[in-house]
């Protein structure tokens, strides 16, 4: 068991435990989002493997500081400090003792009560999501502006894609080992890789942390490449970046991939 701890911000002093097996920082899109300009929209990766924790940068603009040393890849030692963007962070591993400790100071924070982050694309006081702004800038045809206003209010709808299972992304298989297989995902990053991914995909070419797919709303998805070895191809196209359209084919290693992502529209009686 780990955590890390604030060291500079409105929580500094606050601690999160890494109790999963991984956990994604970003400015908008993670499980744990940082209020900070310099944070890319998804800035890295805190994973448990091969038996410790290591920290990865997911291609961020600003890099990841592992004691004042950009590092793509750094096993994480106990006490060492990391900064994303202007945010300070000390990574801390706990023995029983210390987990002991800690639960009796605070039984019920040790029970079940995790640090309450704000959810995916909150806004600021005063301010709009991405996806607000997003939405404003959509053409008169799209779907979010032909919903049965009877039925939906534009509020439902935007809470609808803002709120997690808000867009499903669909990917099929169409060459490689799993061949003919359906994933399903209803999240707001979906990591590519060889080992421990969201999607895993058992090919020697795929590197572990190969690509990751960012859904800001059903029509602006992204993929990104994470400085794979054998990169990343949408129609036959190399890319470091590419917005995806329903129907493009990935090809990831030696894999092939269909995408296409929908809006799961609140349901109504």
């Amino acid at each position: 068991m780990a955590e890390i701890v604030f060291l500079n911000g409105d929580r500094e002093g606050d601690s999160l435990s890494l109790e999963a097996s991984r956990t994604v920082f970003g400015r908008q899109v993670g499980d744990v989002l940082l209020p900070d300009s310099e944070v890319s929209s998804i800035h890295a990766i805190i994973s448990y493997e091969r038996g410790g924790w290591y920290v990865m940068d997911l291609g961020s603009t600003n890099g990841v500081f592992v004691e004042e040393r950009m590092r793509l890849e750094a096993r994480l030692k106990d006490g060492e400090e990391l900064r994303l963007g202007k945010t300070r962070l000390r990574f801390r591993l706990l023995d029983e003792a210390e987990q002991t400790a800690s639960a009796a100071a605070d039984p019920a924070a040790a029970e079940t009560r995790p640090i309450e982050f704000p959810q995916a694309g909150r806004p600021e006081p005063g301010g709009r999501t991405r996806r607000e702004e997003v939405i404003d800038d959509l053409g008169p045809d799209h779907p979010v502006h032909r919903v049965d206003t009877q039925k939906f209010s534009r509020d439902e709808v935007l809470g609808a894609m803002t709120a997690t299972g808000g867009v499903q992304v669909t990917i099929e298989i169409l060459e490689g080992a799993e061949r003919g297989a359906v994933r399903h995902f209803k999240q707001e990053s979906i990591l590519i890789g060889r080992l421990n991914t969201d999607l895993v995909l058992r090919d020697s070419d795929v590197s572990r942390r190969h690509a990751i797919i960012e859904v800001f709303d059903a029509s602006q998805v992204y993929l990104r490449d994470l400085n794979s070895t054998n990169g990343c191809r949408v129609n036959d196209n190399r890319v470091i970046s590419a917005r995806l359209q329903n129907g493009d084919e990935l090809r990831i290693g030696r894999c092939v991939l269909r995408f296409s992502a929908r809006v799961l529209y609140p349901e109504k009686d």
